[in-house]
């Protein structure tokens, strides 16, 4: 039994009429006839009688077509299906993401896409950077999102260099500055990450070159508990935009201002995938929007220097 024969027996079935049959598949009605007259010959008992120019089922084409029936809802799923696929709104999408960003920048984007994706299920992990490397290369995450090092050769990356900005108390005496310098930093009480970070290297050779003292008061492991340092006036912190965006999506204003810094330190930031794979679309549509949100706060970051202005006043 062929598509052909199944969908006019379905027909002549929904429609109780060869006539009607051959109108709702576009066919002639002696060819309906012939398909349905074939079909009753190649499988050996009579579907439908036949009185008075009507057509009655037999209860053999009664239990034929639950299951024929049964197989057109399957065919409609399946349709239905490639339809989602190309739409993008069918999957399963793997998030690995290191500390910083998976606070709040990341899963503020994750829940937009599921917002605009509704029958798309996500896994968003949090891990060290090191931990998103590896879990990407042996293809267990379908992106990441991680600080990069000259190492990485078992995934594909996309690099960002964010330039970083200092975080302040709100009422330090430098906040009157629209752009902080290293100048005004020189023996400041400051907040770093761990020396084997690469913005705190990156510091240090600053101060050096400049003739400056970098005063670290505090270290931390990761941006975001500085912030709370920054609040108890504990200290000033250079941290890059996606931690400053993180904190600003859910603090209250009035503790901590963001101004720029006026140097070349920069956090290394990559998404990345698993090497010589190919990516399905909705990864590539996350990937398209994180990519968006990364160089927006790159690019114009006047939202994060304007953030409490208003509060404040």
């Amino acid at each position: 039994m062929n598509l052909n024969q199944m969908e006019s027996f379905r027909a002549v079935m929904l429609t109780g009429s060869v006539s009607q049959a051959a109108k709702q598949l576009y066919r002639t009605q002696p060819a309906v006839s012939m398909v349905i007259s074939s079909l009753e010959k190649q499988i050996g008992f009579q579907l439908f009688e036949r009185r008075k120019k009507r057509l009655y089922p037999t209860p053999e084409a009664n239990y034929l077509y639950a299951e024929i029936e049964a197989i057109f809802s399957r065919i409609n799923d399946v349709s239905q299906t490639l339809q989602d696929i190309q739409n993008k709104q069918y999957g399963f999408l793997r998030i690995g993401c290191m500390p910083g960003p998976s606070n709040f920048f990341v899963p503020d984007l994750v829940a937009d896409f599921l917002e605009e994706h509704p029958k798309i299920q996500a896994s968003l992990q949090t891990r060290t950077s090191e931990g998103v490397r590896e879990w990407v290369a042996s293809d267990q995450y379908d992106i990441g999102l991680t600080e990069l090092t000259e190492r990485d050769s078992a995934i594909d990356k996309e690099v960002f260099s964010l330039s970083c900005l200092c975080a302040l108390p709100a009422d330090h005496p430098l906040a009157v500055h629209e752009v902080i310098t290293p100048e005004h930093l020189d023996d400041e009480p400051m907040i770093t990450l761990h020396p084997d970070h690469s913005t705190y290297y990156a510091l240090q050779q600053l101060f050096e070159s400049s003739g400056y003292r970098m005063n670290v008061r505090l270290q931390t492991r990761f941006f975001i508990p500085a912030l709370r340092f920054i609040e108890r006036g504990l200290g000033v912190c250079i941290m890059d935009p996606i931690s400053a965006a993180s904190y600003c999506s859910y603090a209250q204003p009035g503790k901590v201002v963001f101004r720029r810094f006026d140097s070349d330190v920069c956090l290394k930031l990559g998404i990345i995938y698993p090497a010589n794979k190919p990516r399905s679309l909705i990864t590539q549509d996350f990937a398209d929007q994180l990519r968006e949100r990364i160089q927006a706060l790159d690019e114009h970051p006047q939202a994060l220097f304007a953030w409490g202005k208003d509060d404040k006043s």
